[in-house]
């Protein structure tokens, strides 16, 4: 195994992968010789981003006043990212999205561009089946901490639940619900319906410290009529049998009646 550290010349992509956000100064190539079934031979390389996470001072953000008025949450959230010349060993460059570049100094993301930053993140914390606290204000933090502003979006939010089967190299295959938009993903592993509820209420609080409280979610099923938005033989596709619900669409009903019965949905 061979490694070689190419530096990278400014301006420098800033980049996101699984809820970090840094400025790629170099790429660590990591080679290996390989020996097919044929005995021939081959190279495998990857290669992995070297990042530091000092493009901007980092200063006590905003989201940690907005934190400061839920009870649940009454400390602060401060991004952990001081560092020069970190490898993100875990993850290789194909993995990561280019958010912006330094030579960018008004820096914006849309709704949508935060939602494809923090799918997977949220994915993998669903598929351990274990809350991890406040990642969603985290990122948003770390977002503010490089400069970005995330910009505003829809007061109302139409999402629709749904059973989906996520592949993991690392928890295999499972089943969680998740909305069918790419805006504000809810990935939840499927459990009894008033756990699921408080799993929602966790995301949706942080959603509201991010986009404002005065944002408001209304959810339905996909398994209740008009079933798959109104085209049942596109919801036949997707294996769904109106007269037989599996115990997770049933989950999946039980919970979208919970959600919206809360103060977040009620009047829409």
């Amino acid at each position: 195994m061979q490694s070689h550290l190419l530096k990278l010349e400014p301006p420098y992509q800033i980049i996101a992968c699984r809820g970090e956000i840094g400025v790629q100064i170099a790429t660590l190539i990591v080679m290996e010789e390989t020996c097919g079934d044929d005995g021939k031979y081959g190279i495998t390389t990857h290669s992995h981003p070297v990042v530091t996470y000092m493009d901007k001072p980092l200063t006590r953000n905003n989201f940690s006043k907005r934190n400061s008025e839920i009870d649940e949450y009454p400390e602060p959230v401060y991004s952990v990212a001081y560092g020069e010349g970190v490898v993100w060993d875990k993850v290789e460059c194909n993995e990561c999205i280019t958010i912006s570049f330094t030579d960018i100094p008004d820096r914006k993301v849309s709704d949508l561009e935060f939602s494809d930053m923090v799918q997977e993140m949220l994915e993998n914390i669903a598929l351990e089946g274990k809350w991890q606290g406040l990642k969603l204000l985290e990122f948003a933090s770390k977002l503010e901490d490089m400069g970005f502003t995330i910009s505003d979006s829809p007061s109302i939010c139409h999402c629709t639940l749904r059973v989906s089967e996520v592949q993991s190299v690392d928890y295999g295959d499972k089943l969680i619900i998740d909305t069918n938009r790419r805006d504000f993903p809810m990935p939840v592993p499927v459990m009894e319906p008033e756990k699921m509820l408080g799993w929602y209420k966790k995301l949706i609080r942080q959603y509201h410290l991010i986009f404002g409280k005065e944002k408001k979610f209304c959810f339905k099923s996909f398994y209740e009529p008009p079933y798959g938005d109104g085209f049942i033989d596109d919801a036949r596709e997707y294996g769904f049998d109106p007269e037989h619900l599996t115990p997770a669409q049933q989950a999946c009903n039980d919970v979208v009646k919970l959600l919206n019965e809360t103060d977040f949905c009620k009047g829409l």
